[in-house]
């Protein structure tokens, strides 16, 4: 029984693979290789994710990835079972998955929202469905060839008085030192904004010299973006 048992659980493991991976039917191809804010306003434009939107949809339903101006989502770890009434009930936030997106969102597991949001649009600019991990990345601003360009993910992580801070934007726009970044914020509803970087601990940060005094700093470049 230990042999067949032994032969038999790859053979399963690989089954769960193929169909996990034929699941994933997401493409689009129309923004691959533009870094611009032009470009980042034609993804808005046509997939609803307006500042002031949540990028949220409803279980039990195909991921379309649409922004949604009327229902705040929640998820299990986003917030207080106390504020649930306060939303519309059985919404939960997008979550992109680095090589596959679940047929159905899901109410817990599964990367956080930001993270997920930048995995989103990191593939509609460049065409990898795991921008965090294929992307060239460099460890402080200074480091950057050119400093941060539009497109760019910047990602932060690191605790404070054993709280746990971490969150990924797009780089939305780049005027002189004001840096505005594309991002959701899993903390808040799942909330759109175009805004200073905000990871929970740092506000609305959007100039050089604060940027690079955030902690253990990552930031992706696609290979695309010269």
């Amino acid at each position: 029984m230990k042999k067949r048992w032994f032969i038999i659980f790859p053979f399963m493991i690989c089954i769960i693979a193929t169909v996990a991976n034929a699941s994933f039917e997401f493409h689009d191809d129309r923004f691959s290789g533009i870094f611009t804010t032009e470009n980042l306003d034609a993804i808005i434009d046509e997939y609803d994710l307006y500042p002031g939107w949540y990028w949220t949809t409803p279980p039990r339903i195909t991921q379309d990835f649409h922004g949604n101006e009327n229902s705040p989502g929640w998820t299990d770890t986003a917030v207080n079972k106390l504020h649930r009434n306060q939303y519309k009930s059985n919404f939960y936030g997008c979550r992109w998955y680095s090589n596959q997106v679940l047929e159905i969102c899901p109410d817990k597991g599964g990367y956080g929202e930001c993270f997920g949001f930048a995995q989103f649009i990191g593939y509609l600019l460049s065409g990898d469905y795991n921008a965090h991990k294929n992307w060239d990345f460099y460890y402080s601003i200074d480091k950057v060839p050119e400093g941060l360009k539009v497109g760019d993910i910047f990602r932060t992580e690191f605790k404070v008085n054993n709280a746990l801070y971490r969150h990924s934007a797009i780089v939305y726009s780049v005027n002189d030192n004001e840096i505005l970044f594309f991002q959701v914020s899993g903390s808040n509803y799942n909330l759109i904004s175009i805004s200073g970087f905000s990871d929970g601990y740092h506000q609305d940060v959007r100039n050089i010299e604060d940027l690079s005094k955030i902690p253990n700093i990552k930031i992706c470049r696609s290979g695309l973006n010269k």
